[in-house]
């Protein structure tokens, strides 16, 4: 089970423990938060585990004279901890509005169902901005690739004897107008989720309880009886290697409402300036894109339109728009799919050392 690498739902599924309501919800989470289908993960034992990183490849070999030997030094490894965090998300319903709804002819599974999906879907768009921005979203949960990526630019290249440097600036500066679309290697050595104890989200049984209402406070608490439950599991996020991500940071998907330009889009000129950038050793070649819609727009309105000759002249292609295709491929990064996410949202300007 350790060297599987499953979805949320394919770990959850697994687990002979799991209600099955709560792979239901998984499968409608992962449609909101993409980065729990594309990137895979891998379950644990515990709650964390640590990975012998290859920091330096030494040498045993080079050319020499005669009756003269080669240097020979050890490879150089590194322990690097990856751990788990407690997930976990709250469901609640008065009694008061399970019985007005039994009576309108709802059962209580339907009705757990609707709180539950709800719940469900806010907490993991949540997760999925975790993914990115770790600790500047909770710094109670996993790292994310801002994390990774500031780790990695302390790390050496060992083609080049220089800081890591896998980073285009798209050029944008407005505040809270930028965005970064992230090239992952999904993987064993990359990017990975971590399911503690190997399991995924448990969705625990709903049971009556006495407990504040949500008008409670401080000086006037307010007492209910309610149906809780919860769904819970242990989450975390691994990469090993660390050339492992790229990025593309300060993209600005502001249009200018006199020409209609982007201001900072996202082109294949700067995705070939990262591609640039990456190890040819294909383990750390990424295999995903993920970015905002706005920003696969972007990418869309900075592409040539295709037409066609009709003698002389030339014409829209019958019955379609002035624009290129939709993205959903990258032909200069290897042809890798890019995924749009709800999960990356504007903040402010990237200045990396």
């Amino acid at each position: 089970m350790p060297d599987q690498f499953l979805t949320l739902k394919d770990i959850t599924a697994l687990d002979h423990l799991t209600d099955p309501a709560a792979v239901g919800l998984i499968n409608t989470i992962v449609n909101v938060a993409p980065e729990l289908k594309v990137i895979l993960g891998r379950p644990i034992p515990g709650i964390s585990y640590d990975a012998s990183v290859l920091v330096s490849a030494g040498s045993n070999g080079g050319f020499r004279r005669a009756n003269s030997g080669v240097q020979i030094s050890s490879p150089s490894l590194d322990e690097k901890r990856f751990n788990c965090f407690a997930w976990d998300v709250q469901n609640s319903v008065d009694e008061a509005v399970l019985m007005k709804r039994e009576a309108a002819g709802e059962s209580p599974a339907t009705v757990f169902g609707v709180i539950a999906k709800a719940n469900m879907i806010q907490e993991t768009i949540k997760l999925g901005r975790q993914f990115y921005l770790g600790s500047l979203v909770d710094p109670l949960g996993c790292p994310g690739m801002v994390d990774f990526l500031f780790t990695q630019r302390t790390q050496v290249d060992s083609r080049t004897g220089l800081k890591i440097d896998q980073v285009v600036d798209a050029g944008g500066t407005a505040a809270g107008k930028c965005e970064t679309a992230w090239f992952i290697n999904v993987g064993a050595q990359g990017v990975h989720w971590l399911w503690g104890l190997g399991r995924g989200i448990v969705m625990n049984p709903w049971m009556p309880q006495y407990g504040s209402s949500p008008d409670s406070t401080a000086t006037n608490r307010l007492r209910q009886r309610q149906w809780n439950s919860n769904m819970f599991g242990f989450i975390g996020t691994s990469m090993a290697n660390p050339h492992s991500i790229g990025a593309v940071i300060n993209i600005d998907n502001t249009i200018d409402p006199v020409t209609g330009l982007y201001a900072h889009p996202l082109t294949d000129k700067l995705v070939t300036a990262l591609y640039a950038k990456f190890p040819i050793e294909t383990l750390t070649d990424a295999n995903v894109c993920l970015a905002s819609k706005p920003t696969v727009a972007g990418l869309q309105a900075s592409r040539p339109v295709s037409n066609y000759v009709t003698g002389g002249d030339r014409g829209w292609t019958a019955g379609s728009a002035p624009v290129a295709a939709w993205p959903s491929h990258l032909p200069t990064f290897n042809n890798i799919p890019i995924i749009p996410t709800d999960s990356i949202t504007p903040a402010n300007q990237y200045t990396l050392n």
